[in-house]
Protein backbone atom coordinates (compact mmCIF):
# COMPACT_ATOMS: atom_id res chain seq x y z
CA UNK A 1 0.00 0.00 0.00
CA UNK A 2 2.73 2.30 1.24
CA UNK A 3 4.65 1.46 -2.62
CA UNK A 4 1.38 2.30 -4.11
CA UNK A 5 0.97 5.56 -2.46
CA UNK A 6 4.16 6.64 -3.04
CA UNK A 7 4.18 5.84 -6.77
CA UNK A 8 0.77 8.07 -6.76
CA UNK A 9 2.46 10.58 -5.29
CA UNK A 10 5.53 10.72 -7.32
CA UNK A 11 3.16 11.06 -10.36
CA UNK A 12 1.17 13.71 -9.01
CA UNK A 13 4.23 15.61 -8.35
CA UNK A 14 5.62 14.94 -11.97
CA UNK A 15 2.60 16.07 -13.27
CA UNK A 16 2.53 19.09 -10.93
CA UNK A 17 5.78 19.89 -12.29
CA UNK A 18 5.48 19.16 -16.01
CA UNK A 19 2.30 21.14 -15.88
CA UNK A 20 4.37 24.11 -14.45
CA UNK A 21 7.08 23.79 -17.49
CA UNK A 22 4.62 23.66 -20.16
CA UNK A 23 2.32 26.56 -19.01
CA UNK A 24 5.20 28.72 -17.30
CA UNK A 25 5.35 32.01 -17.72
CA UNK A 26 7.36 33.82 -20.04
CA UNK A 27 9.69 36.85 -19.28
CA UNK A 28 11.22 39.76 -20.42
CA UNK A 29 15.25 40.90 -20.03
CA UNK A 30 15.77 44.30 -21.49
CA UNK A 31 19.71 44.92 -21.94
CA UNK A 32 20.00 48.65 -22.92
CA UNK A 33 23.47 49.22 -24.44
CA UNK A 34 24.29 52.73 -24.75
CA UNK A 35 28.25 54.28 -26.11
CA UNK A 36 30.00 57.37 -26.18
CA UNK A 37 27.90 59.81 -24.74
CA UNK A 38 30.89 61.78 -23.99
CA UNK A 39 29.67 63.85 -20.76
CA UNK A 40 26.28 64.13 -22.75
CA UNK A 41 24.59 65.37 -19.14
CA UNK A 42 21.35 67.42 -20.86
CA UNK A 43 20.20 63.71 -22.49
CA UNK A 44 20.61 61.90 -19.34
CA UNK A 45 16.99 62.78 -18.44
CA UNK A 46 15.70 60.89 -21.79
CA UNK A 47 17.62 58.07 -20.64
CA UNK A 48 16.40 58.28 -17.79
CA UNK A 49 12.74 58.07 -19.04
CA UNK A 50 13.73 55.19 -21.59
CA UNK A 51 14.75 53.02 -18.29
CA UNK A 52 11.75 53.86 -16.46
CA UNK A 53 9.24 52.45 -19.03
CA UNK A 54 11.88 48.99 -19.84
CA UNK A 55 11.50 48.48 -16.12
CA UNK A 56 8.03 48.19 -16.00
CA UNK A 57 8.05 46.00 -18.68
CA UNK A 58 10.75 43.47 -16.76
CA UNK A 59 14.00 43.14 -15.87
CA UNK A 60 16.43 45.76 -16.79
CA UNK A 61 20.78 45.28 -17.22
CA UNK A 62 22.27 48.70 -18.46
CA UNK A 63 25.49 48.48 -20.16
CA UNK A 64 27.92 51.40 -21.58
CA UNK A 65 30.75 50.89 -24.09
CA UNK A 66 32.83 53.75 -23.45
CA UNK A 67 34.00 57.28 -23.59
CA UNK A 68 31.84 58.70 -20.86
CA UNK A 69 33.77 61.47 -20.42
CA UNK A 70 35.58 64.36 -22.48
CA UNK A 71 32.99 66.73 -24.26
CA UNK A 72 31.69 68.77 -21.28
CA UNK A 73 33.25 71.29 -19.11
CA UNK A 74 30.13 70.66 -16.23
CA UNK A 75 31.91 67.31 -16.25
CA UNK A 76 35.15 67.19 -17.15
CA UNK A 77 35.95 70.40 -15.15
CA UNK A 78 34.48 69.35 -11.64
CA UNK A 79 36.09 69.07 -8.49
CA UNK A 80 36.40 65.42 -9.42
CA UNK A 81 36.51 65.17 -13.06
CA UNK A 82 34.45 62.64 -14.57
CA UNK A 83 32.15 62.20 -11.61
CA UNK A 84 28.97 63.83 -12.56
CA UNK A 85 28.49 61.65 -15.40
CA UNK A 86 29.36 58.52 -13.03
CA UNK A 87 27.09 59.55 -10.36
CA UNK A 88 24.14 59.96 -12.67
CA UNK A 89 24.82 56.29 -13.99
CA UNK A 90 24.64 55.38 -10.30
CA UNK A 91 21.41 57.31 -10.36
CA UNK A 92 19.71 55.35 -13.14
CA UNK A 93 20.97 52.25 -12.28
CA UNK A 94 23.13 51.47 -14.81
CA UNK A 95 24.75 47.64 -14.47
CA UNK A 96 27.87 47.86 -16.16
CA UNK A 97 30.25 49.23 -18.54
CA UNK A 98 33.80 49.22 -20.14
CA UNK A 99 36.50 51.63 -20.52
CA UNK A 100 37.18 54.09 -23.55
CA UNK A 101 40.03 55.54 -24.75
CA UNK A 102 38.99 58.78 -23.43
CA UNK A 103 38.44 57.51 -19.78
CA UNK A 104 41.77 58.08 -19.93
CA UNK A 105 42.65 61.47 -20.85
CA UNK A 106 43.05 62.94 -17.11
CA UNK A 107 45.74 59.86 -16.27
CA UNK A 108 45.38 57.22 -13.85
CA UNK A 109 44.50 59.62 -10.68
CA UNK A 110 40.99 61.09 -11.87
CA UNK A 111 40.53 57.29 -13.68
CA UNK A 112 41.23 55.64 -10.25
CA UNK A 113 38.50 58.07 -8.50
CA UNK A 114 35.53 57.25 -11.72
CA UNK A 115 36.47 53.25 -11.03
CA UNK A 116 35.71 54.00 -7.10
CA UNK A 117 32.63 56.11 -7.50
CA UNK A 118 30.84 54.10 -10.06
CA UNK A 119 28.25 51.49 -7.99
CA UNK A 120 28.63 49.55 -10.93
CA UNK A 121 31.86 46.86 -12.51
CA UNK A 122 33.63 48.64 -15.00
CA UNK A 123 35.11 46.30 -17.17
CA UNK A 124 38.24 45.99 -19.45
CA UNK A 125 40.08 42.44 -20.40
CA UNK A 126 43.16 44.18 -22.22
CA UNK A 127 44.32 46.81 -19.85
CA UNK A 128 46.49 46.20 -16.91
CA UNK A 129 47.76 48.92 -14.38
CA UNK A 130 51.14 49.42 -12.87
CA UNK A 131 52.27 51.87 -9.84
CA UNK A 132 49.06 51.25 -7.51
CA UNK A 133 46.42 52.19 -10.23
CA UNK A 134 43.65 50.21 -10.42
CA UNK A 135 43.09 46.90 -12.99
CA UNK A 136 39.49 46.73 -13.87
CA UNK A 137 38.07 43.10 -14.12
CA UNK A 138 37.91 41.31 -17.01
CA UNK A 139 34.30 39.92 -17.21
CA UNK A 140 31.04 39.47 -14.85
CA UNK A 141 28.04 37.24 -14.96
CA UNK A 142 24.57 38.40 -13.96
CA UNK A 143 22.27 36.06 -13.52
CA UNK A 144 18.26 36.88 -14.31
CA UNK A 145 15.58 35.07 -14.53
CA UNK A 146 17.46 31.80 -14.33
CA UNK A 147 19.84 32.63 -17.07
CA UNK A 148 23.54 33.50 -16.72
CA UNK A 149 24.71 36.43 -18.75
CA UNK A 150 28.54 37.05 -19.19
CA UNK A 151 30.03 40.32 -19.68
CA UNK A 152 33.57 41.23 -21.27
CA UNK A 153 34.69 45.12 -21.68
CA UNK A 154 37.75 45.59 -24.51
CA UNK A 155 39.22 48.97 -25.17
CA UNK A 156 40.78 50.29 -28.74
CA UNK A 157 44.81 49.97 -29.41
CA UNK A 158 44.17 52.27 -32.18
CA UNK A 159 47.12 54.27 -30.75
CA UNK A 160 49.98 52.19 -31.54
CA UNK A 161 49.41 49.19 -29.13
CA UNK A 162 47.38 51.61 -26.98
CA UNK A 163 44.62 53.37 -27.02
CA UNK A 164 44.21 56.65 -28.69
CA UNK A 165 45.36 59.30 -27.37
CA UNK A 166 47.92 61.60 -25.39
CA UNK A 167 51.04 60.05 -24.67
CA UNK A 168 50.55 61.13 -20.88
CA UNK A 169 47.46 59.74 -20.15
CA UNK A 170 49.02 56.10 -20.40
CA UNK A 171 52.11 56.18 -18.70
CA UNK A 172 50.22 53.85 -15.72
CA UNK A 173 49.49 51.21 -18.21
CA UNK A 174 49.82 48.51 -20.30
CA UNK A 175 47.49 47.11 -23.13
CA UNK A 176 47.27 43.34 -25.27
CA UNK A 177 45.63 44.05 -28.42
CA UNK A 178 42.47 44.59 -28.74
CA UNK A 179 40.52 41.78 -31.49
CA UNK A 180 42.82 39.30 -29.94
CA UNK A 181 42.25 39.49 -26.50
CA UNK A 182 38.46 40.36 -27.61
CA UNK A 183 38.22 36.89 -28.82
CA UNK A 184 39.81 34.72 -25.90
CA UNK A 185 38.38 36.52 -23.30
CA UNK A 186 35.16 35.44 -25.34
CA UNK A 187 36.24 31.93 -25.08
CA UNK A 188 37.01 31.98 -21.53
CA UNK A 189 33.27 33.46 -20.56
CA UNK A 190 31.55 31.11 -22.81
CA UNK A 191 32.58 28.59 -20.48
CA UNK A 192 30.80 29.84 -17.61
CA UNK A 193 27.32 31.50 -19.03
CA UNK A 194 24.75 30.96 -21.38
CA UNK A 195 25.18 34.00 -23.26
CA UNK A 196 28.48 36.14 -23.95
CA UNK A 197 27.97 40.06 -24.34
CA UNK A 198 30.95 41.73 -25.31
CA UNK A 199 30.90 45.72 -24.71
CA UNK A 200 33.55 46.61 -27.49
CA UNK A 201 34.87 50.08 -27.19
CA UNK A 202 37.33 49.04 -30.28
CA UNK A 203 34.83 50.77 -33.10
CA UNK A 204 32.82 49.35 -36.10
CA UNK A 205 35.67 47.95 -38.31
CA UNK A 206 37.09 46.19 -35.29
CA UNK A 207 33.84 44.62 -34.60
CA UNK A 208 33.12 43.10 -38.09
CA UNK A 209 36.64 41.78 -37.81
CA UNK A 210 35.56 39.98 -34.78
CA UNK A 211 33.09 38.34 -36.51
CA UNK A 212 34.88 36.48 -39.15
CA UNK A 213 36.87 35.23 -36.26
CA UNK A 214 33.66 33.28 -35.15
CA UNK A 215 33.97 34.45 -31.38
CA UNK A 216 31.74 32.71 -28.88
CA UNK A 217 29.67 35.94 -28.67
CA UNK A 218 25.93 36.65 -29.34
CA UNK A 219 26.20 40.74 -29.12
CA UNK A 220 29.09 42.91 -29.62
CA UNK A 221 27.82 46.28 -28.25
CA UNK A 222 30.03 48.66 -29.78
CA UNK A 223 31.03 51.89 -29.69
CA UNK A 224 34.32 54.02 -30.39
CA UNK A 225 33.74 55.37 -33.98
CA UNK A 226 30.29 56.74 -33.30
CA UNK A 227 28.45 54.76 -36.26
CA UNK A 228 24.88 53.87 -36.32
CA UNK A 229 24.52 49.97 -36.70
CA UNK A 230 22.04 47.35 -35.54
CA UNK A 231 22.36 44.28 -37.46
CA UNK A 232 23.42 40.59 -37.61
CA UNK A 233 27.03 40.04 -39.03
CA UNK A 234 28.74 36.01 -39.36
CA UNK A 235 25.96 35.37 -36.43
CA UNK A 236 26.83 38.10 -34.15
CA UNK A 237 24.68 40.83 -33.34
CA UNK A 238 26.65 44.20 -33.73
CA UNK A 239 25.28 47.56 -32.32
CA UNK A 240 26.53 51.23 -32.02
CA UNK A 241 24.54 54.27 -31.49
CA UNK A 242 26.56 57.41 -32.62
CA UNK A 243 27.03 59.54 -29.80
CA UNK A 244 25.50 61.85 -27.31
CA UNK A 245 22.62 59.46 -26.62
CA UNK A 246 21.57 60.47 -29.78
CA UNK A 247 20.67 56.49 -30.18
CA UNK A 248 20.37 53.67 -27.43
CA UNK A 249 20.00 49.73 -28.34
CA UNK A 250 17.92 47.49 -26.36
CA UNK A 251 17.94 43.80 -26.52
CA UNK A 252 14.14 42.08 -25.34
CA UNK A 253 15.43 39.23 -24.58
CA UNK A 254 12.42 36.65 -24.19
CA UNK A 255 13.21 33.81 -21.31
CA UNK A 256 11.34 30.43 -20.37
CA UNK A 257 12.08 27.90 -18.12
CA UNK A 258 15.57 29.61 -17.39
CA UNK A 259 16.40 29.29 -20.99
CA UNK A 260 16.68 32.09 -23.87
CA UNK A 261 13.62 31.67 -26.31
CA UNK A 262 14.01 34.69 -28.13
CA UNK A 263 16.11 38.01 -28.86
CA UNK A 264 14.63 40.89 -30.68
CA UNK A 265 17.25 44.14 -30.96
CA UNK A 266 15.46 47.61 -31.16
CA UNK A 267 17.72 50.79 -31.55
CA UNK A 268 15.57 53.80 -30.10
CA UNK A 269 16.07 57.43 -31.66
CA UNK A 270 15.62 59.29 -28.29
CA UNK A 271 15.24 63.04 -30.19
CA UNK A 272 11.41 62.45 -29.37
CA UNK A 273 11.97 61.15 -26.08
CA UNK A 274 10.11 62.81 -23.23
CA UNK A 275 12.62 63.85 -20.72
CA UNK A 276 12.42 62.95 -16.55
CA UNK A 277 11.41 65.39 -14.57
CA UNK A 278 13.36 64.47 -11.39
CA UNK A 279 16.90 63.67 -14.45
CA UNK A 280 16.54 67.15 -15.20
CA UNK A 281 16.23 68.68 -11.82
CA UNK A 282 19.32 66.52 -10.75
CA UNK A 283 21.03 68.36 -13.85
CA UNK A 284 20.15 71.38 -13.14
CA UNK A 285 22.08 71.15 -9.70
CA UNK A 286 25.26 70.04 -11.77
CA UNK A 287 25.29 72.99 -13.93
CA UNK A 288 24.97 75.05 -10.80
CA UNK A 289 28.07 73.98 -9.01
CA UNK A 290 30.24 76.31 -11.28
CA UNK A 291 28.14 80.00 -12.25
CA UNK A 292 30.91 80.79 -14.18
CA UNK A 293 30.66 77.79 -16.95
CA UNK A 294 27.54 79.65 -18.09
CA UNK A 295 28.57 83.31 -18.68
CA UNK A 296 27.83 84.59 -22.13
CA UNK A 297 31.66 85.20 -23.82
CA UNK A 298 30.42 86.65 -27.36
CA UNK A 299 27.39 86.56 -29.83
CA UNK A 300 27.75 84.25 -32.45
CA UNK A 301 25.51 86.70 -35.51
CA UNK A 302 25.15 83.35 -37.28
CA UNK A 303 25.43 79.27 -37.38
CA UNK A 304 28.49 78.27 -37.02
CA UNK A 305 29.40 74.40 -38.62
CA UNK A 306 32.31 72.93 -37.49
CA UNK A 307 34.17 73.73 -40.31
CA UNK A 308 33.66 77.33 -38.51
CA UNK A 309 34.15 75.85 -35.22
CA UNK A 310 37.66 74.68 -36.71
CA UNK A 311 38.94 77.20 -38.05
CA UNK A 312 37.60 79.71 -35.22
CA UNK A 313 40.10 77.80 -33.21
CA UNK A 314 42.75 77.87 -35.58
CA UNK A 315 42.48 81.36 -35.33
CA UNK A 316 42.58 81.69 -31.74
CA UNK A 317 46.41 79.92 -32.31
CA UNK A 318 47.23 82.02 -34.74
CA UNK A 319 46.27 85.38 -32.50
CA UNK A 320 47.31 84.74 -29.13
CA UNK A 321 50.07 86.93 -27.92
CA UNK A 322 53.01 84.89 -27.75
CA UNK A 323 56.03 85.39 -25.29
CA UNK A 324 58.68 87.28 -27.55
CA UNK A 325 56.75 88.65 -29.97
CA UNK A 326 56.38 85.19 -31.35
CA UNK A 327 53.93 85.17 -34.71
CA UNK A 328 52.95 82.33 -36.65
CA UNK A 329 52.79 81.93 -40.07
CA UNK A 330 50.94 79.09 -40.11
CA UNK A 331 48.74 76.88 -37.88
CA UNK A 332 47.64 73.87 -37.55
CA UNK A 333 44.53 71.65 -35.85
CA UNK A 334 43.63 67.97 -36.25
CA UNK A 335 39.89 67.82 -36.94
CA UNK A 336 39.62 65.03 -34.69
CA UNK A 337 40.14 67.50 -31.65
CA UNK A 338 37.33 69.52 -33.31
CA UNK A 339 34.94 68.43 -30.38
CA UNK A 340 31.74 71.02 -31.41
CA UNK A 341 29.73 70.58 -34.21
CA UNK A 342 28.76 73.59 -34.35
CA UNK A 343 27.38 76.40 -32.40
CA UNK A 344 23.70 77.93 -32.76
CA UNK A 345 23.24 81.73 -33.55
CA UNK A 346 22.99 83.69 -30.80
CA UNK A 347 24.78 83.73 -26.99
CA UNK A 348 28.09 82.13 -26.61
CA UNK A 349 28.94 80.81 -22.95
CA UNK A 350 32.22 80.03 -21.89
CA UNK A 351 31.10 76.46 -21.55
CA UNK A 352 30.67 76.06 -24.93
CA UNK A 353 34.60 77.01 -25.62
CA UNK A 354 35.70 74.76 -23.05
CA UNK A 355 33.89 71.91 -24.53
CA UNK A 356 35.70 72.49 -28.17
CA UNK A 357 38.81 71.31 -26.12
CA UNK A 358 37.93 69.32 -23.14
CA UNK A 359 41.65 66.87 -23.61
CA UNK A 360 43.37 70.52 -21.80
CA UNK A 361 45.59 70.54 -24.75
CA UNK A 362 48.50 72.96 -24.72
CA UNK A 363 50.13 74.65 -28.44
CA UNK A 364 53.85 73.78 -29.72
CA UNK A 365 55.19 77.09 -31.67
CA UNK A 366 58.87 76.84 -33.51
CA UNK A 367 59.71 76.46 -37.34
CA UNK A 368 58.89 73.55 -39.75
CA UNK A 369 59.66 73.20 -43.58
CA UNK A 370 57.26 72.79 -46.61
CA UNK A 371 58.97 69.30 -46.60
CA UNK A 372 58.30 68.95 -43.46
CA UNK A 373 54.90 69.96 -43.68
CA UNK A 374 54.06 68.20 -46.32
CA UNK A 375 55.54 64.37 -44.82
CA UNK A 376 53.56 64.18 -41.51
CA UNK A 377 49.98 65.77 -44.12
CA UNK A 378 50.82 62.41 -46.54
CA UNK A 379 51.47 60.04 -43.62
CA UNK A 380 47.94 60.56 -42.09
CA UNK A 381 46.51 60.95 -44.97
CA UNK A 382 47.65 57.33 -45.70
CA UNK A 383 47.31 55.92 -42.67
CA UNK A 384 46.51 52.25 -42.52
CA UNK A 385 45.82 50.23 -46.01
CA UNK A 386 44.00 50.46 -48.99
CA UNK A 387 41.29 48.25 -47.56
CA UNK A 388 41.20 49.19 -43.98
CA UNK A 389 42.17 52.75 -43.94
CA UNK A 390 42.89 54.03 -40.69
CA UNK A 391 39.32 55.83 -39.15
CA UNK A 392 40.76 59.13 -39.21
CA UNK A 393 42.79 59.00 -42.98
CA UNK A 394 42.00 59.62 -46.01
CA UNK A 395 40.53 62.99 -45.67
CA UNK A 396 42.47 66.49 -44.87
CA UNK A 397 42.84 65.43 -41.20
CA UNK A 398 44.64 68.74 -40.70
CA UNK A 399 42.81 71.30 -40.75
CA UNK A 400 45.20 75.37 -41.19
CA UNK A 401 44.95 78.83 -41.99
CA UNK A 402 47.14 77.64 -44.99
CA UNK A 403 45.37 76.30 -47.95
CA UNK A 404 46.36 73.14 -49.35
CA UNK A 405 45.41 70.61 -51.91
CA UNK A 406 46.14 66.94 -51.41
CA UNK A 407 46.80 64.96 -54.93
CA UNK A 408 45.07 61.46 -54.65
CA UNK A 409 46.28 58.17 -56.91
CA UNK A 410 44.05 55.83 -58.41
CA UNK A 411 44.48 53.80 -55.76
CA UNK A 412 43.16 56.19 -53.15
CA UNK A 413 46.25 57.12 -51.86
CA UNK A 414 47.92 60.81 -51.35
CA UNK A 415 50.62 61.19 -53.69
CA UNK A 416 51.39 64.78 -52.98
CA UNK A 417 50.40 67.78 -50.93
CA UNK A 418 50.58 71.68 -52.97
CA UNK A 419 50.47 75.02 -51.29
CA UNK A 420 51.85 77.99 -51.91
CA UNK A 421 54.88 78.19 -49.97
CA UNK A 422 58.63 78.86 -50.44
CA UNK A 423 61.11 77.01 -49.68
CA UNK A 424 62.30 77.87 -46.53
CA UNK A 425 61.65 77.69 -42.82
CA UNK A 426 57.85 78.91 -41.26
CA UNK A 427 56.67 79.50 -38.02
CA UNK A 428 54.37 77.86 -36.56
CA UNK A 429 51.76 76.83 -34.21
CA UNK A 430 50.21 74.05 -33.47
CA UNK A 431 48.24 71.45 -30.74
CA UNK A 432 50.27 69.02 -28.86
CA UNK A 433 48.64 65.93 -30.00
CA UNK A 434 50.03 67.04 -33.39
CA UNK A 435 53.38 67.36 -32.14
CA UNK A 436 53.65 64.49 -30.21
CA UNK A 437 51.59 62.28 -31.96
CA UNK A 438 52.10 62.75 -36.02
CA UNK A 439 55.24 64.43 -36.06
CA UNK A 440 59.01 62.72 -36.01
CA UNK A 441 60.08 63.16 -32.55
CA UNK A 442 63.73 64.21 -33.77
CA UNK A 443 62.18 67.20 -35.40
CA UNK A 444 60.14 68.25 -32.54
CA UNK A 445 62.65 67.92 -30.12
CA UNK A 446 65.03 70.52 -32.69
CA UNK A 447 62.75 72.71 -33.88
CA UNK A 448 59.26 73.00 -31.78
CA UNK A 449 59.12 74.22 -28.17
CA UNK A 450 56.17 73.03 -26.11
CA UNK A 451 54.53 76.29 -23.88
CA UNK A 452 52.60 76.55 -21.11
CA UNK A 453 49.64 78.22 -23.05
CA UNK A 454 46.48 75.68 -22.71
CA UNK A 455 44.53 76.10 -26.02
CA UNK A 456 41.42 76.72 -23.99
CA UNK A 457 43.11 79.67 -22.90
CA UNK A 458 43.99 81.17 -26.56
CA UNK A 459 40.16 80.44 -27.55
CA UNK A 460 39.12 82.11 -24.82
CA UNK A 461 41.23 85.18 -25.70
CA UNK A 462 39.98 84.87 -29.17
CA UNK A 463 36.93 84.63 -28.48
CA UNK A 464 36.93 87.82 -25.83
CA UNK A 465 38.07 89.91 -28.72
CA UNK A 466 34.33 89.71 -30.09
CA UNK A 467 32.67 90.58 -27.40
CA UNK A 468 30.99 93.96 -28.63
CA UNK A 469 31.17 93.04 -32.47
CA UNK A 470 29.66 89.71 -32.66
CA UNK A 471 31.30 86.47 -34.08
CA UNK A 472 30.84 85.94 -37.52
CA UNK A 473 31.61 82.14 -38.28
CA UNK A 474 33.50 81.62 -41.02
CA UNK A 475 32.44 78.05 -42.31
CA UNK A 476 34.51 77.20 -45.54
CA UNK A 477 36.90 74.55 -45.58
CA UNK A 478 40.15 75.61 -47.00
CA UNK A 479 41.85 71.84 -47.88
CA UNK A 480 40.82 69.91 -50.53
CA UNK A 481 41.52 66.95 -52.26
CA UNK A 482 42.10 66.30 -56.14
CA UNK A 483 42.83 63.17 -58.34
CA UNK A 484 46.06 63.07 -59.93
CA UNK A 485 45.83 64.21 -63.14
Amino acid sequence: MRKQLFFLTSLLILGILGWQLRFAKERHIYIIATNDMHATIDAMPKLATIVKEYDERGEVIIIDSGDRVSGNAYVDDATHPGVPIIELMNDIGYSLATLGNHEFDKGSEVLDKMLSCASFPILCANMEAHNDATTPLPYTIIKSHGVEFGFAGIVDTDGGGRPLGGNEAFSNYTFTPDIETAYDICEEVATKCDMVILLSHMGLDRDKQLTTMTPKCSWIAGGHSHDIVNETLNGVHISQNNKNLRYVTVADISVKNGEIIDIVYEQINTANIVADTAMQRRIKEIKSLDPGLNEVVATATSEATKEGISNFTIAALANYPYPDDFTPEITLYHYGGIRLDGLSKGDIKRVDILNNDPFMSYIYIGELTPKQLSDFILRKYNSGTAEKPDKESHYPYFRSDMPYTIIVGEDGDATDVVFELEQRPYRVALCNYIAENYIDSNIVEHQLQPTTISVREAMLHHIASFKECGFTPDNKCYQQEEKAK
